[in-house]
Formats: structure tokens, sequence, C-alpha cells
């Protein structure tokens, strides 16, 4: 019963609604550290609260899964978190000075078996809206981009568009 708790605290921690995104991530971040010894920074610009809560649930998993995938695969020794705002979006990168893989779409995206974590979180962000990236090479370190539409953008294409009559 304490596994299950802890797995579904881990998947939507109450911190997220009570305090926001960026408590949140830095709540998860220092017990990231603490667990696997690779050094994480966290930038973010205090707007990224105003996003909508499915929204914010989203860069949170994200976050959580690529580090999931940093601690396991990269064998890195710093990893960095930022969260801006773009003109329209929100941009989310994800860097690490690990050891990289070879980015190719069907690599990484067609065998789910290989790459569940990967199309996991391109799925996320694809559900609202968003676009999904990586950046990599066998040797390099490596980033995963997300930008998702910011919510006041998002209110104002619906202002602006006409009602059907």
């Amino acid at each position: 019963v304490d596994t299950v708790h802890r797995f579904a605290r881990d998947l939507r921690p109450t911190v997220l609604d009570d305090l926001g995104l960026i408590p949140a991530l830095k709540s998860f971040l220092e017990g990231f550290m603490k667990d696997t010894g690779i050094r994480v920074s966290l930038t973010a610009y205090r707007g990224v609260e105003k996003l909508s809560n499915v929204n914010r649930t989203v860069l949170y998993r994200v976050v959580q899964e690529a580090l999931n995938n940093v601690a396991q695969h990269a064998k890195a020794s710093h990893a960095e978190v930022r969260i801006l705002k773009l003109q329209e979006t929100v941009c989310m990168e994800i860097h690490d000075n690990g050891k990289g893989f070879q980015v190719d779409d069907d690599a990484i995206f067609g065998d789910r078996s290989k790459r569940l974590g990967l199309l996991g979180m391109r799925e996320r962000v694809e559900m609202v809206e968003g676009r999904f990236r990586v950046e990599s090479a066998p040797g390099k370190e490596t980033t995963v981009y997300v930008e998702i539409p910011h919510l006041d953008t998002k209110a104002k294409k619906t202002a602006r568009t006409p009602k059907a009559k």
C-alpha cells in the first residue's frame, strides 16, 4: 500500500496543486539529487504558474521522465532544467552533460518497447498541442525541448475566432 501511495504521489504530487509547478519541481529535484548524486539546476519564470493544471502537470511529468532517463542511461554528473516564456509559448529545456545517444525518430519512437519514456513525453506534450524534440549524439550532451502554447495566447485566439451562426 505504501508503494502504491508513493507511486501515486510521484505521478501527481499534491504540492503541484497546493503550491504550484516551481515548488513541486524543487521538491522533486531535491529528492532526485539525493537519490542519484546528479546535480540539477532549475531556472523558471514565475508566469509558468498561470498555465493550466494540465499544462503544468505535463511539464512536471516531462521533467520527471527526462531526469529518470538521465539517471538510468546518460552517466551524467549535472543536468539543467530551464522554463522560459517565449513570445507565444512556454519553452522548457532539460539538458544533461551525459554520454548522449543517436537521435533518429525511427529508433526513438519506432520501437515502443525500448523508448517508452521518450514516446510518453512526446505524447503528453502533443496532447496539449505542444512540440517535443530531442537533440543528442553519441559522446555528446543531450537536450530535451518542449514548447507548449501559453494560456494567454490560447485565450486570445479563442476570443478572436468568430462564432458560427
